[in-house]
């Protein structure tokens, strides 16, 4: 894994769900400088500021050394800005899980959103798919049902690329995006399994066979 300075981020859900986001991803992918990333390796100089937008591959996005908090895949973007260091609080990672293509653009450019209604609205979609996305996760913390994130965490992994899939066991998916421990988390999978409700194969989810149940 690698540091960096993390101001925001849109996942490709995100990217799918927004004209306006789908547009920022364009228009980064035409005035930005076309990279490629393998696996593990780094590819951000420390102090740039910068919008990136996935084309291909996967990247996980990390709070301190352990939580995931995101996978950004193909439509996602990544703003890296200098200033959330100044923020306090755990450190940032990111580590390339599979082959990516990406434009790198310098976030100066971006005041031409100024000019560009459809830039400045992906802008501002980018920023609340964001805002909303962060307190998603808080909240799922606050409210300490160990069941509801197991369940968010099952459907997340569920519906990433089967190359994403392949990466990790579901648990370690779980236990590495939650806060529930894992003996806790195996038990609910295991209800679940027997319930008909996912699908394992060797520790990994193959899928989610029906709609999941609200409560435990």
């Amino acid at each position: 894994m690698n540091d960096f300075h993390l101001s925001g981020f849109s996942c490709e859900g995100g990217a799918a769900g927004s004209e306006g986001i789908h547009y920022l991803h364009n228009w980064i992918k035409k005035n930005g400088v076309t990279k490629i990333a393998e696996p593990g390796m780094p590819l951000l100089e420390s102090g740039k500021n910068v919008v990136l937008s996935i084309e291909s591959g996967a990247w996980r996005i990390f709070v301190g050394d352990k939580k995931v908090i995101g996978i950004v895949g193909s439509g996602g973007i990544v703003w890296v800005n200098s200033f959330a260091q100044q923020c306090g609080g755990p450190s940032n990672k990111y580590e390339i899980v599979s082959r990516s293509v990406y434009y790198e653009l310098p976030e100066e450019f971006i005041h031409l959103a100024v000019a560009d209604d459809l830039l400045l609205k992906g802008v501002f979609d980018f920023m609340a798919w964001n805002t909303s996305n962060i307190s998603r996760k808080w909240l799922a913390q606050c409210v300490n049902d160990g069941y509801a994130e197991v369940k968010s965490a099952l459907e997340w992994v569920n519906d990433l690329s089967e190359t994403v899939k392949a990466k990790c066991t579901a648990i370690s998916f779980v236990t590495d995006t939650t806060g529930v421990s894992r003996s806790h988390a195996l038990s609910i999978m295991k209800s679940l399994k027997q319930g008909g409700y996912i699908e394992m194969d060797g520790g990994y989810l193959v899928r989610i066979t029906r709609k999941l149940p609200e409560g435990y």
